[in-house]
C-alpha cells in the first residue's frame, strides 16, 4: 500500500505518518511506502511511529516491509 504527498503551495508541510493503525492482535500490514513527489512536503513516519521521514527532492520512498 502506498501512500504520497504533493503540497506545492506550501511545500513546508510535515506530515506525522501516511498510515495509522491500532496496535494489537490481528491488526498488521505489509510492504508500505509513502513518497514525497518531488520533495513537495515530507512524511515523518510511514505508519504510526514506524519508518524513516522522505527528505530531498528525488522522491525516494521510505518503506516499511513489516508491521507491527
Amino acid at each position: 500500500m502506498g501512500s504520497y504527498c504533493y503540497y506545492n503551495v506550501d511545500p513546508t508541510i510535515i506530515q506525522e505518518h501516511g498510515f495509522k493503525a491500532p496496535v494489537k492482535p490481528g491488526v498488521k500490514f505489509h510492504n508500505l511506502l509513502v513518497v514525497s513527489l518531488g520533495g513537495n512536503g515530507q512524511y515523518q513516519h510511514v505508519i504510526n511511529n514506524v519508518g524513516s521521514p522522505t527528505s530531498g527532492t528525488s522522491t525516494v520512498p521510505s518503506t516499511v516491509v513489516n508491521f507491527p
